[in-house]
C-alpha cells in the first residue's frame, strides 16, 4: 500500500501557511474562486473594505469574510493554530488525540476537541458515489458502552457496518455507518447510501440481511467454511478501525464521525493533490457548525 498521501510535509506547510494572514488569503482564494455570491441576497458584486479579504455585497451591504459561513465560522484562536489541527487530523495516519493536539498547540483540550469535531464534520462521505460492481457487507461490533438506563448499569454495544469496493486485486472505497442495532431497517443506510442495485453482494448470512434480497437481487449469504472467514479483507480493514479506535480513541462516544475519519484517510491513501489542502477545501464548502449540532449528533456531508 502507497503511503498515507501526498501531501504537505510539516516543514512545507510551516513555509505555506507561516501566518495567520496567509491562512485567511487561501481561504479567500478558494472560497470565491468560482466568483462572489452574496450570502444574503445572492448579488453577484461586491467592494473591498478596510478588513483585508473580506468583501461587502454592493446591493445590501452584508459584509463577509472568507471564515463565514465555513467550518471556520468564529473560530476563537488562531486562524494559523486552525489550520494545524486540521493538518494533524489529515495527515496523521494513527490519528491524533485533542489531548496531544492541546500539547502541541498550547489550547485547551475542549477547544482542541471541538475544533478537531468540525474537522471531522468535513470527512463524512458526501453520498455521491455508488458501488456498481462487487462489494462485501460486514457488520461488526467496536467495544461496549456502559450507560445508566432507570438506575441501572446496561451494557450496550457499539456496532458499525462496513461495505468494501472490491477492484479485482486491488483495493476499492470502504464505507462505514453506525448502527443501533442489526435489524434489516438499521443494516439497510448503507445500501441506500452507497450501494447500486446492480452490484454484486458478498454478505455474512445474517437474518438481517433477508428482506433487502428482493431489492438487491445478486447478494449472496458467505458462510465460514472449514474455520476460514469468507469476507477477507472487509474483516481485516474492520479490525484495523478496532484498533485504531482502542488505540487512540479509546472512548470516540460520538462513533459515526471517528469512522467518517478514519475512511476518509483510507479511501485517500494514494491522492496525489494532496489530502490536506482536498480537507481545507471540503470545510470551506461545508455549512457552519455549532457544538448543539455536534453533541446532538447531526452530522452533514460538505454541501457539495
Amino acid at each position: 500500500m502507497k503511503a498515507i498521501s501526498k501531501s504537505l510535509t510539516l516543514s512545507d506547510f510551516q513555509k505555506k501557511f507561516p501566518d495567520d494572514e496567509s491562512c485567511l488569503k487561501y481561504l479567500s482564494n478558494k472560497k470565491w474562486k468560482n466568483g462572489y455570491q452574496c450570502h444574503r441576497c445572492k448579488h453577484e458584486k461586491y467592494c473591498n473594505t478596510v478588513k483585508n479579504y473580506h468583501r461587502r455585497c454592493t446591493k445590501c451591504g452584508y459584509i463577509e469574510s472568507p471564515t463565514a459561513n465555513t467550518l471556520f465560522h468564529k473560530v476563537k484562536f488562531s486562524l494559523l493554530k486552525a489550520f494545524t489541527i486540521v493538518y494533524f487530523v489529515s495527515t496523521n495516519k494513527r490519528g491524533i488525540s485533542s489531548t496531544e493536539l492541546s500539547r502541541k498547540l498550547g489550547l485547551r483540550q475542549k477547544t482542541c476537541w471541538l475544533f478537531k469535531q468540525k474537522t471531522m464534520q468535513a470527512m463524512g462521505s458526501r453520498k455521491i458515489y455508488s458501488i456498481t460492481t462487487d462489494v462485501e457487507i460486514l457488520p461488526l461490533e467496536l467495544g461496549i458502552n456502559h450507560v445508566i438506563e432507570n438506575g441501572e448499569k446496561v451494557v450496550k454495544k457499539k456496532l458499525a457496518v462496513l461495505a468494501h469496493e472490491k477492484k479485482g486485486s486491488g483495493r476499492g472505497n470502504t464505507y462505514g455507518h453506525r448502527i443501533k442495532n442489526l435489524s434489516s431497517k438499521e443494516l439497510s443506510v448503507i445500501f441506500l447510501n452507497h450501494i447500486d442495485k446492480t452490484a454484486t453482494i458478498k454478505t455474512t448470512g445474517w437474518s438481517g440481511f433477508a428482506p433487502l434480497q428482493n431489492v438487491y437481487g445478486k447478494m449472496k449469504p458467505f458462510k465460514p467454511n472449514k474455520g476460514k472467514r469468507p469476507l477477507v479483507m472487509s474483516y481485516r480493514i474492520g479490525c484495523g478501525l478496532l484498533q485504531w479506535l482502542r488505540g487512540i480513541h479509546g472512548h470516540a462516544e460520538h462513533l459515526q464521525y471517528y469512522i467518517d475519519e478514519y475512511f476518509f484517510r483510507l479511501n485517500r491513501c494514494d491522492m496525489e493533490d494532496g489530502i490536506f489542502l482536498h480537507l481545507i477545501e471540503r470545510m470551506i464548502k461545508h455549512e457552519a457548525r455549532t457544538y448543539k449540532d455536534i453533541v446532538t449528533y447531526k452530522p452533514k456531508a460538505p454541501l457539495v
